[in-house]
Parts: structure tokens; sequence; C-alpha cells
């Protein structure tokens, strides 16, 4: 019983950090229909700016989740006039644009290393100390905060995607891209205002997951970005729901692994649930067919 209090505890840690990691791969999904594959830098750069603000000049953690939103979904912006704007429209664009941020978060992940090097640094906690229930769970107040706030930046995001004149126009060029556009939608504002929420998430999913790990460098995005993408293709790309439920199952799913398979077991077992899922349903748990998507 207490291992399974573990798994719980350490999936709900897991799913929180990678449903703002798939939500970012999601809503530029869901409006562009292209995936961008520079998140994973920009995640590992959230958390160098949080570093920096919370570590290096002493502000609150807060101080430092914010500053990373902003700081790296204004970069999103940034990716977004660099490496999308020339692409859209043309002939096979979406493809196009995979391979430019690919080129781009590349290119960031350089820019890290080149300024801060390539070694560990240390990020302060969020909130300090722990408490043991049982023999074998110990809960730390760092991990539910993490979870707290993955749970309010979500729940902000579901406000403004459904309360707010910038969401809803999000959503209806998620819809229809032609129709938003024939009735007054700014496509270029909203492609915009979606690059730059989605880097803004992937930057603080980087800052909490830095957070959890009490050490940063700057690879440390890649192989997190991939579980996002794993975590965006499972729930269903372009659905939200799917997402946040697919990012819950795969993070029980690690740490059921983690207990009692093994750290070195969970990548391999979770490509293989995935090829298992995949196989059983292609489009993933909430995914629509193509002719849905036009």
């Amino acid at each position: 019983m207490s291992q399974i209090s573990l798994v719980i505890y350490q999936g709900l840690v897991l799913g929180a950090i990678y449903a703002l990691m798939a939500l970012a791969f999601t809503l530029v999904y869901g409006a562009l229909r292209f995936l961008n594959l520079s998140l994973g830098a920009l995640f590992t750069l959230g958390a160098y700016v949080a570093f920096v603000i919370s570590g290096q000049l002493g502000l609150p953690a807060i101080a430092g989740i914010v500053g990373a939103f902003v700081l790296v979904g204004l970069a999103g912006v940034g990716v977004y006039q660099i490496a999308v704007r020339p692409l859209v429209g043309r002939p096979g664009w979406e493809i196009a644009s995979i391979i430019s941020t690919l080129g781009v978060g590349i290119v960031i992940q350089q820019l890290i290393q080149l300024v801060w090097g390539p070694r560990n640094q240390a990020m302060p906690e969020i909130v300090s100390g722990n408490l043991r229930v049982g023999d074998v769970l110990v809960i730390q107040y760092q991990r539910v905060a993490v979870v707290l706030v993955s749970l309010v930046v979500m729940t902000a995001l579901w406000f403004f995607l459904t309360r707010s004149r910038h969401g809803l126009a999000i959503r209806a060029v998620a819809q229809n891209r032609d129709a938003a556009y024939l009735n007054g939608a700014s496509v270029n504002r909203i492609f915009m205002l979606v690059m730059a929420l989605g880097s803004g998430l992937a930057a603080v999913a980087g800052v909490l997951l830095s957070t959890v790990l009490i050490s940063l460098n700057p690879t440390v995005g890649l192989s997190y970005a991939l579980r996002g993408l794993v975590v965006t293709i499972f729930g269903g790309l372009g659905s939200i729901t799917g997402t946040l439920a697919a990012a819950f199952i795969i993070g029980l799913f690690e740490a059921f692994v983690s207990v009692y398979l093994g750290e070195g077991w969970k990548l391999p077992a979770l490509f293989l649930f995935l090829i298992v899922v995949l196989v059983i349903r292609p489009g993933g748990l909430a995914g629509v067919s193509a002719e849905e998507r036009t």
C-alpha cells in the first residue's frame, strides 16, 4: 500500500509538469497545425531565466516563474517571426516550420550553453520542508507547490481561453482559420499570441521541473520535451482535454515503472506503451480525424 501511495504521489507531480509542456505543444498545433520543436529549448531557457531572477538576484520564486513566462513568451514571438511567419501559406509550410523551429531550438540551446556553461546549476526551492507518511512516502512541500502552481496556471489558461476575447479568437482560429479571418480576426496576431502562450507554458514547466530536480543544465529540456510530445500525441493532437488526461496517465505510468522496475525502464516502457495505444487508437485519447479538422 505504501508503494502505491508513492506511485500516486510521484505520478501527480510528473503529470502536472507534463501537462504544462504538452499544453504548449497542443495550443500551437491546435491553432497553427504544426509541432513547434523549439519548445524543448524554450523549456530550458525558462528555467535559466528563473535561475537568474530567483537564484542570482534573490527575488521570490514567484517572480522567477512570472519572469520566465513573460520573457520566454516574448522569445516565442521572436521564434514565430523568424522561423514560422515567412513560411505560412507556402506549399508544405507545416513540415518546413517543424524543421525551422527545430533549427532555432538548437541555436537557443547552444546560446544557453555559451552564456551559462555546461555545468549543472543549483536551483533554489520554492518552499522547503517535508512530511513523512508511513515508512516509504515522504511528501516534499516543494513538490506539492509544483502541483499547485501547475494547477493555477492551467486554471488561468482555461479562463483565458473560455472567457476572454483573445481566448475566444484563438478557439475560433483553431476551429476554422478562414472563417475566423472573414469575421475580422487578425490571424497573424492570433498566431503570435499562441506562440507566446505556448512558449510561456513551456518556460513554467521548465522552472517547475528544475526546482524538483534541484539542478539545471543546458540539455535538461530535451528528454522532457520529448515526453511532452509523447503526451500530446497520446492525448490526441489539438485536444486540450485529451492532453490533460494523457499527462496524468503518463505521469502515473512513469512513476509505476520507476518504483517497480527501476529508473532505467521509464523511457523504453513509455514508448512501448505509446506504440500499443496508437495501434489500438491511432488518433490518441481524444484525437479527431483529418476530415473533422478541416
